[in-house]
């Protein structure tokens, strides 16, 4: 694909084999790039990627997509020719890449997959220009600042939702087959079409606001200023919306924790840090549990392109919609000054020291790789079969050594000298053994729910994928 000199965005979804990118895998890629007013540039991109045979993938996930471990080998590109055409077709500058939750989602798929084959995990979203963004905030503060002009969908119990599938069908828009990646794609921009023609301040406005300096410029602790925030965060009967205020530093470089100014401080101020953590960290079962009050605070990362805006923006409207009375937000701030919460959350979501990864697939944030590992990387993405079975390169970084391995053993498995054979083997040997409880459980859940002959087609593949590659004396349980 030719260079391109104005910048666009690139659209993008993906299907995958689960939903932990640090153990599941990328089996469908779809992509169209537009202009920025919306409008496509070139053909669409639209890839299979083939599952490796260490992977067993959540059987309610191929359920929801219909793609196969077997149509994915039959079908499909390895990760290494898969990020070839990626890295041709998509990296070009000044490029936007954007979908809907793709921040929290697809962009992390992407990191793994790409650290898993030598590529750097970042600089394709900030070098040459590049960025990043996400339509699924951009929806929810439309429709908790600016709803006019658009249809907005419930759920069949008659709650709001913004699942995508739903918000085209009520406004009539082409969404041909949710869950195909190439669909939600054509999908997601029409969506973000019709955004741009009813609210098209709103739409500039956030497009503005995606980079993690313009999110710091309102945001922050030096001038500290009450922001409107939307997040998934917080509840849908607020529309996943307050007023919101930075009060103590973020567990991460980048980041700030900011309070919920709905809520009254006073309360909260009254207890001690460890009763906080307890709240902050409570268990799923917890949080679903009659009465329970989630933290009033949250860590915003200025580089998630977070949905914030000025005070402002908060017209008589929007706060009747919400049920926001900005004199009680004032008074809640007030108090806040004088609780020392501060000092108490800068507590609570002080940093904590991760131990390190003991496996190297999911590694990537254990360190930054150097500038000489970075030059092998290249030395590796490059090599021809023969090649990268000859070569000897030195890592300083161990995480690459035994990762060069299981790019190997995935990608070019001829490749792979005697030792580095059983490596691999084992590894594998040793994923799938722990991998194979839960996924027997869960094919019997979903077996026993099945509904249709396409779904029973569908969970007997995985059953004949997994005896497939379970390795020779391991007792399968799926």
């Amino acid at each position: 694909m030719p260079s391109l000199s104005q910048p666009t965005f690139f659209f993008y979804d993906l299907e995958t084999s689960g939903i932990d990118p640090r153990k599941q895998r990328i089996m469908q890629f779809a992509g169209q790039r537009t202009d920025m007013n919306l409008e496509p540039v070139g053909e669409p991109v639209n890839i299979m990627v083939a599952l490796s045979d260490e992977v067993l993938p959540e059987p309610y996930a191929i359920l929801v997509t219909g793609i196969t471990p077997q149509k994915s080998r039959d079908e499909g590109y390895t990760e290494a020719e898969f990020l070839r055409i990626f890295s041709e077709q998509v990296c070009q500058p000044q490029t936007t890449t954007l979908g809907f939750n793709t921040v929290r989602f697809d962009d992390e798929f992407m990191r793994f997959t790409l650290w898993r084959n030598f590529y750097d995990a970042y600089e394709w979203q900030w070098k040459d220009g590049c960025s990043r963004w996400d339509l699924l905030d951009v929806v929810r503060m439309t429709r908790a600042l600016r709803p006019e002009g658009i249809s907005w969908p419930v759920d069949s119990s008659g709650a709001p939702t913004n699942r995508l599938e739903l918000l085209t069908k009520q406004n009539g828009l082409l969404h041909t087959h949710a869950h195909d990646a190439l669909s939600d794609v054509l999908a997601t921009i029409s969506v973000a079409k019709l955004i741009k023609q009813q609210q098209p301040k709103l739409f500039d406005y956030l497009l503005t606001m995606r980079g993690k300096k313009a999110v710091e410029g309102l945001v922050n602790l030096a001038d500290p200023q009450p922001f409107v925030y939307t997040s998934g965060r917080y509840p849908k009967e607020i529309a996943h919306t307050t007023v919101a205020y930075p009060i103590a530093p973020g567990s991460r470089p980048g980041s700030v924790v900011v309070w919920d100014l709905r809520h009254d401080p006073a309360e909260w101020a009254r207890k001690s840090p460890e009763e906080l953590k307890k709240v902050r960290f409570a268990a799923a079962e917890v949080r679903k549990a009659e009465g329970f009050v989630p933290l009033p605070a949250k860590e915003l990362v200025y580089n998630r392109c977070p949905a914030v805006a000025p005070l402002g923006v908060l017209d008589a409207a929007a706060q009747a919609r919400l049920g926001l009375s900005l004199e009680a937000v004032q008074q809640n701030l007030n108090k806040l000054a004088n609780s020392g919460l501060a000092e108490t959350l800068d507590q609570v979501f002080a940093v904590r020291e991760m131990p390190s990864s003991s496996d190297v697939d999911v590694a990537l944030y254990d360190g930054f790789i150097g500038d000489t590992d970075k030059t092998h990387m290249s030395v590796v993405r490059a090599a021809e079969p023969d090649d990268l079975k000859a070569m000897k390169l030195q890592f300083n970084d161990r995480r690459l050594s035994e990762l060069l391995v299981r790019y190997k053993g995935r990608n070019v498995p001829q490749a792979l000298n005697e030792d580095e054979r059983a490596a691999w083997e084992a590894y594998r040997a040793k994923r799938i053994a722990a991998d194979l409880p839960a996924f027997g459980k869960q094919l019997a859940q979903a077996g026993a729910q099945a509904k249709s002959e396409e779904q029973r087609f569908l969970l007997q593949e995985l059953q004949l994928w997994a005896e497939s590659i379970v390795p020779i004396g391991e007792e399968a349980s799926a």
